[in-house]
């Protein structure tokens, strides 16, 4: 604690260890020495994303499959995959066509064809 308090001079006497230490936490050492220490690294969350798959029960809410992403075919906008779970595909029908909300899903597949 008496390193902070005294100030920048006493980093000049401290042993290696300190040094590495206090470089760590003034965000001079980039090194990573092990990777199960990081599990939270930008390469680990990436894999963990979760891909969803088309289902042909999202036609009910005016989508289509469009290369693994969602395509409203009402605006024609194209949605990441990320919104492609029901809520948020029935969330933009409602508050973007909040007129074809009614709609059943035969008028849905007849818009398609």
């Amino acid at each position: 604690m008496e390193r902070w308090l005294k100030g920048d001079k006493r980093f000049a006497t401290t042993s290696s260890n300190e040094a590495e230490f206090s470089k760590a936490v003034r965000g001079e050492y980039t090194g990573i020495t092990d990777p199960d220490d990081y599990a939270t690294t930008s390469s680990s969350t990436v894999s963990k994303a979760k891909k969803r798959k088309y289902d042909e029960s999202y036609i009910s809410f005016g989508f289509v499959d469009s290369n693994d992403s969602p395509l409203c075919m009402l605006c024609t906008k194209l949605l990441p995959n990320s919104s492609m779970a029901p809520a948020k595909l029935r969330r933009h029908l409602e508050t973007v066509h909040p007129e074809c909300k009614d709609k059943n899903q035969d008028f849905f597949v007849r818009k398609k064809e």
